[in-house]
């Protein structure tokens, strides 16, 4: 082995112990995170069968596995899967647990075969994973990154367009054809996110100027108070968490009076949501809300959230709104797909994977493209839960891991598994020795920004993603630059060693 190769292995020995390292103080917050998770939910947790309590013990140890890799320091990289893998406790395991409405109408031997659906799937995709994120690779040669504070102009705009984008969805302002909204919110999704992640990330390491991050607080604000006022708080809880872990990378420090203040904000709101919904959601069939009237609109929310704040017990016993594990879970969809397939309805064998190369397709040069949701309905319609009409005026959440049982039963579950634990370990591994501002590095925020939606399937993943991607290289060309070899450490060891070698050959 020539020096420089010494070189770099000791290098990538020596980053890789020191990460291992660093990620080991995680551990206690990732205990006391595990903690407080099941002391929230422990009042919804009511099965008594065995088998299904088994059944949400597995999928829970496979939902939190890969995430204890990653704080211990046993795997590197971008927490990718590990967060895909956590979103299985709400959506998989908890329903389980809880007596969920849809869960119970099935035996608990089909409860018990769903749950080892979940942990296989997740189980394989931790393999595949690992071997990816076990080791550091060698630092690329170069890699397009922001620098010298390029940009931060055009994301207060972005950040600016999301929230005029979120008045105008509320407000009806004016209308857009179905593709076209489709096309302009899956670009200002895609922009919206990486704006927040950069813009607080700047922010964090007080690279914006005083003007700069004074709008910045403006539009953080602001956004908060026009995604609100939809009466859905989990896109804010999205949002601002990237915000957070990018603050908390660039500033080396963690925003406890901020952190605290948004919780309590979502606390309150959250408390006065199931009547605000059910006035202005069911009564009326929808809703017309301009900015100027947002004042009056929260004024009146949160008198609804103090009134039930001093009459919980009311609260519990009158209310109908559904708990959250309750709406977040899916598992019953898989429920749905294990006991009509194949015997009632065979699988589909890939039906709703055929119409993905379509997604990537833009609506102007191909008119007829489907819906971005279209695989969704095929499966809503193939079972029975819709005609094809209903799907234009609502849309049932099925998720990949059901979507994947409906086509090819436990194999395509496995199959999943092992395609996103690669898929998600190779950009996990792409992104490894590269700035945090690097294209790389910020398509894996994006990745896991997508990874979080557990309702999505695949039609509606591969056209988000398509539509943020190429905002992604647009940005790369336009605000980056190639950081040239001599800036990284490596290579100026590697470029000592070749004279070294060439002095003495």
């Amino acid at each position: 082995m020539s020096l420089s190769h010494q070189v770099i292995a000791l290098y990538q020995k020596a980053q890789s112990q020191l990460i291992r390292w660093e990620r080991r103080r995680l551990l206690k917050t990732f205990w006391l995170g595990v903690g407080v998770f099941f002391v929230q939910n422990a009042q919804s947790l009511q099965t008594n069968d065995p088998l299904v309590s088994l059944a949400a013990i597995l999928v829970s140890i496979a939902s939190l596995y890969p995430m204890y890799l990653w704080c211990s320091g046993k795997a590197l990289g971008m927490p990718i899967f590990p967060f895909f893998a956590l979103t299985h406790l709400n959506t998989n395991a908890i329903p389980l647990l809880s007596n969920h409405p849809l869960v119970v109408t099935y035996p608990p031997e089909s409860q018990f075969y769903a749950g080892i659906t979940v942990t296989i799937h997740l189980a394989v995709g931790s393999f595949f994973w690992l071997k990816q994120v076990k080791s550091s690779p060698p630092p690329p040669l170069s890699y397009r990154a922001l620098v010298d504070n390029k940009g931060e102009n055009f994301f207060l705009l972005i950040l600016a367009g999301a929230v005029f984008f979120q008045m105008y969805a509320r407000g009806k302002w004016f209308a857009l054809s179905g593709g076209l909204f489709a096309l302009v919110r899956g670009g200002i999704l895609g922009l919206s996110v990486l704006a927040v992640f950069i813009l607080s990330y700047r922010q964090g390491e007080k690279k914006l100027t005083g003007v700069q991050s004074q709008i910045y607080i403006v539009l953080m604000i602001s956004y908060f108070i026009s995604s609100a006022a939809g009466l859905v708080l989990r896109d804010n809880v999205g949002v601002f968490s990237v915000a957070f872990i990018a603050y908390i990378l660039g500033s080396r420090r963690i925003p406890l009076i901020t952190i605290v203040m948004l919780l309590a904000c979502l606390t309150v709101l959250h408390y006065g949501k199931g009547e605000m919904r059910g006035k202005y959601w069911f009564d009326q069939g929808g809703f017309t809300l301009q900015p100027w009237q947002y004042p009056a609109w929260y004024s009146e929310w949160i008198g609804y959230s103090f009134e039930n704040l001093n009459h919980e017990e009311q609260e519990e016993e009158g209310s109908k709104e559904s708990s959250p594990s309750e709406r977040s879970s899916i598992i019953q969809m898989l429920l749905l797909a294990q006991k009509k397939s194949p015997e009632e309805y065979p699988y589909l064998m890939g039906k709703t994977y055929l119409i993905l190369p379509q997604m990537i397709l833009p609506r102007i040069i191909y008119p007829n493209k489907p819906r971005s949701h279209e695989g969704t309905y095929i499966l809503s319609v193939y079972y029975g839960l819709q005609s094809y009409q209903d799907t234009y005026r609502t849309t049932i959440a099925w998720g990949l891991l059901a979507e994947a049982y409906a086509n090819f039963g436990l194999m395509g579950c496995t199959g999943l598994g092992m395609i996103l634990g690669t898929a998600y370990g190779k950009i996990s591994r792409w992104s490894m020795n590269t700035s945090i501002l690097s294209v790389r590095s910020l398509f894996s925020i994006l990745i896991i920004s997508f990874a979080a939606q557990s309702e999505w399937s695949a039609s509606v993943y591969v056209a988000s993603l398509f539509q943020s991607s190429m905002v992604l290289v647009g940005i790369s060309f336009v605000f980056m630059k190639v950081i040239p070899n001599r800036k990284n450490p490596v290579f100026e060891l590697m470029e000592y060693s070749h004279y070294y070698e060439v002095e003495h050959e």
